[in-house]
């Protein structure tokens, strides 16, 4: 199979993908609806509302979400408005859901894409090191350094980056040093780093040492090879292996890493207006309303977007860096 061919039926299944899963959101989002106007046809009722009230209350409801229409009819409506991204009105915030979500978006992608570059050219660089200097004192700092970012909590490496932004450290003789103040979405690009960097640098160091026991290496060794032949060489086999670590799994930490870095540095970014629909606000009391739901869906439903598509670039780069793949 060409690469092209490969390419093309990645891509296919992508978008499978992609509606199959807006497929079940939508059943499931009609469920949650439905579930949410019994909940206020219950409340009425518990005040006083009498059958002819209740009957318009219903019949109102039903008309605002369009459940009136067949089920098929509005599945297929709601592929044509995913394709199309008319994703409707958001009520909580008086304005169309695509335009709720766009600037958002932007500022969390200008943290997050700064953070997933760092942590991985760092990661791989300073894993490929270690490993081809085992035992050595950067492979010890890089393990010793990657336990600890392990269990340190995203917000409490947020909440110590903001405290420590231009303080002020007294050195000997007097001199003092003013640390750097960033700003939010900078802090947050590198908690981002951080928070990626542990798990992308033991996976490349682990890459890299299953490298360096093959024929290839020992040759390069014996020829007399310096540390940067030899570590491009590594790097170029170890490729593959690194290239598979799964995307969706670091979009997975990453997902959640982000509802905490905006909470915590109050971003108004992509997770902050998620918890704004789902009703979460000052103290993380609940307080969620029927006009939320539709903002709350397409918000997650983002997320689920980018998730697909990186797991489409990943197939992408491991077919061209494999071509055993593209027989799959």
């Amino acid at each position: 199979m060409s690469y092209l061919s490969y390419v093309v039926r990645r891509a296919a299944f992508a978008v499978t993908s992609l509606y199959a899963i807006v497929t079940v959101t939508f059943l499931f989002g009609t469920m949650v609806i439905k579930s949410d106007i019994e909940n206020a046809l219950a409340v009425a009722r518990y005040n006083g509302a009498d059958t002819q009230e209740l009957l318009e209350l219903k019949q109102g409801l039903y008309r605002t979400y369009d459940l009136n229409d067949p089920l098929f009819e509005r599945v297929v409506g709601w592929w044509v408005d995913v394709t199309t991204l008319d994703w409707g009105q958001s009520r909580a915030f008086d304005e169309p859901i695509v335009a709720v979500l766009d600037g958002r978006i932007v500022t969390t992608l200008e943290y997050v894409i700064p953070g997933i570059l760092i942590a991985i050219a760092l990661g791989i660089l300073v894993g490929l090191y270690a490993a081809l200097s085992k035992d050595g004192g950067v492979d010890w700092v890089s393990r010793l350094g990657s336990y600890a970012l392990l269990g340190v909590p995203v917000f409490v490496l947020a909440t110590y980056l903001v405290h420590f932004s231009g303080y002020e450290v007294t050195l000997l003789g007097g001199w003092y040093l003013v640390l750097p103040e960033p700003n939010d979405l900078t802090i947050a690009a590198i908690v981002v780093a951080l928070s990626l960097l542990a798990g992308q640098l033991r996976f490349a160091r682990a890459s890299v040492l299953e490298q360096t026991g093959e024929v290839f290496v020992k040759m390069l060794r014996a020829k007399g090879a310096d540390r940067l032949r030899l570590a491009r060489h590594v790097l170029r086999n170890a490729a593959l292996p690194i290239v598979s670590l799964s995307i969706t799994e670091l979009l997975g930490v990453l997902v959640l890493n982000i509802y905490l870095i905006e909470r915590a540095l109050e971003i108004p970014g992509l997770a902050e207006v998620t918890l704004r629909a789902a009703g979460l606000e000052e103290g993380f009391q609940i307080q969620a309303t029927l006009s939320d739901i539709p903002l709350l869906i397409w918000s997650i439903m983002v997320v689920v977007f980018l998730g697909i598509t990186l797991s489409f670039l990943q197939d992408v780069v491991y077919g061209y860096l494999d071509p055993r793949v593209r027989a799959g």
